[in-house]
């Protein structure tokens, strides 16, 4: 009787899992925000300040900088994270330290050569580990780097809040919002960046950290 009554909880559970042909594994991948299907995402600084920031760390010397004049736009389906795809980019010329004479050497031919490569771009071609509570998710997001006219896979882990629209987030932008922010390295050998000679590992990184805060909202 015992074990019949156990087997009894165990398939009632089960089918409250996977009541509508939903699975465990599904219902960790989605919002809480209702959902009509994908929805089209665009980086709008009304919604927040869209910039990567970027840290080097060498012996001789720490340098901080950011880099805007950031575009794009994401595809989203709330009921199913795992089906966001889309590209960032941001134009090189954006990127400065704070420092003129630093910046004039940032954009030479030597460093990031900013009129022959003009953008960097990510393109997100896949996603895994995603989880989600309420309107927030965490997972990596799997895609294409270029940069200086290389391109690499990268996987990049990131925080996903999604706001859904109501008067009080109208007063900002309209549309459902979306803010995303995602720490990860790069190695300027694996971009080809070589820079002045003697500089990179005494007093530039030979791998740079960087963090992306992006902000867009839906497109209706």
């Amino acid at each position: 009787m015992v074990k019949t009554r156990s087997f009894l909880v165990f398939a009632i559970a089960l089918a409250l899992i996977t009541a509508g042909g939903i699975s465990g594994s599904a219902r960790a991948q989605r919002l809480a925000a209702p959902s009509n299907g994908p929805v089209a995402v665009t980086f709008n600084d009304k919604v927040g300040h869209n910039q990567f920031i970027w840290v080097s760390d060498a012996p001789l010397e720490s340098i901080k900088g950011t880099s805007e004049g950031i575009s794009g736009s994401l595809t989203i389906d709330p009921q199913d994270l795992t089906k966001l795809r889309g590209t960032v980019e941001t134009k090189t010329v954006t990127m400065k330290t704070g420092n003129a004479t630093r910046d004039n050497h940032l954009w030479s031919a030597e460093w990031m050569d900013i009129r022959r490569f003009t953008t960097i771009t990510f393109t997100v071609s896949g996603m895994k580990d995603v989880k989600t509570t309420g309107n927030t998710a965490t997972g990596t997001a799997t895609g294409t780097f270029t940069m200086h006219g290389v391109t690499k896979s990268l996987a990049i882990p990131f925080k996903l809040t999604y706001i859904p629209e109501s008067d009080k987030t109208r007063l900002r932008a309209p549309g459902d919002l979306v803010m995303i922010n995602a720490d990860f390295t790069i190695s300027l050998k694996d971009f080809n960046i070589a820079g002045t000679e003697g500089n990179v590992g005494s007093k530039v990184g030979e791998t740079i950290k960087i963090t992306a805060q992006l902000f867009g909202n839906t497109v209706k």
